[in-house]
C-alpha cells in the first residue's frame, strides 16, 4: 500500500480570518445545538430555539447550516466524503481490497479523534429513529461515491457491481465496527475494532 496516500491531503492548510471566523460561529453553533438536543430532544428543538441560544436571527443561521439534519451530521458526513478524496488520491495500480483497508482504518482513526462529538450523535439518533434512518441513507449514497471513485481510479476496478460488493463488505464491517465501540461509550481501540471486523469477514468468505 502506498504509505503516502495521507500525508499530504491531511496537512492543515492555514485559514484566513474570514475562514476562521465562520469556523468558530459553525462550532458554537454545533456545541449550542448540541446542548439543546440533549436537553429537549431532537425533534423538539427548532432552528429558532438554536438561533435564540447563539444569539443570532434563523436568517443568520441559514448562512451556515441549511437544517438541523446539517447540524447534527455534518462533521460525520464530511469525514465520510474525506474517504472518498482519499481514495481519488491513490496510485491507479493499487488494489482495491489495499485502498480500502488503508483509507478505513485511517478514517477509524480520524473517528478516534472525535469520539466524544461521535458519542453524542450516535445517542441523539438512537433515540430519535427518523435521524437515524437519515444516517443510514446518507451511508448508501456514501457508497456508492466510494465505488465511483475506486472504478474511476483504479486500474483493477473494471467491474462496478464487484466493487459494489466489495465497498459494501468493507463499509459494513466498518459501520459494525463503530456501532459495537459506541455501544461501549466509544472506549477501547477502534482501529484494533475494526480489523478484527475485517477478519471476520475473511473468516465468513471462507466457510460459505
Amino acid at each position: 500500500m502506498n504509505d503516502i496516500i495521507f500525508s499530504q491531503d491531511d496537512v492543515a492548510q492555514p485559514l484566513s480570518l474570514r475562514e476562521r471566523k465562520k469556523h468558530l460561529v459553525q462550532t458554537t453553533i454545533e456545541e449550542t445545538a448540541l446542548r439543546l438536543f440533549q436537553q429537549q430532544g431532537y425533534e423538539q428543538t427548532s432552528i429558532q430555539d438554536i438561533a435564540n441560544a447563539v444569539m443570532m436571527s434563523t436568517r443568520t443561521f441559514f448562512r451556515y447550516f441549511a437544517s438541523k439534519e446539517e447540524v447534527l451530521f455534518g462533521p460525520m458526513f464530511s469525514t465520510l466524503r474525506g474517504v472518498v478524496h482519499s481514495l481519488q488520491q491513490v496510485a491507479p495500480t493499487e488494489s482495491p481490497h489495499a485502498a480500502l483497508r488503508a483509507t478505513l482504518l485511517h478514517l477509524a482513526s480520524q473517528y478516534q479523534q472525535q469520539r466524544a462529538s461521535f458519542l453524542i450523535r450516535y445517542q441523539l439518533a438512537v433515540r430519535t429513529p427518523s435521524i437515524a434512518s437519515i444516517y443510514l441513507h446518507a451511508l448508501m449514497e456514501i457508497e456508492l461515491e466510494i465505488c465511483d471513485a475506486l472504478c474511476s481510479r483504479l486500474e483493477a476496478a473494471t467491474n462496478r457491481n464487484e466493487m459494489r460488493v466489495l465497498v459494501g463488505i468493507y463499509m459494513t464491517a466498518f459501520r459494525v465496527a463503530v456501532m459495537a465501540w459506541l455501544e461501549h461509550e466509544a472506549q477501547g481501540d477502534l482501529v484494533s475494532l475494526f480489523q478484527e471486523h475485517l477478519g471476520y469477514c475473511s473468516a465468513l468468505a471462507h466457510n460459505v
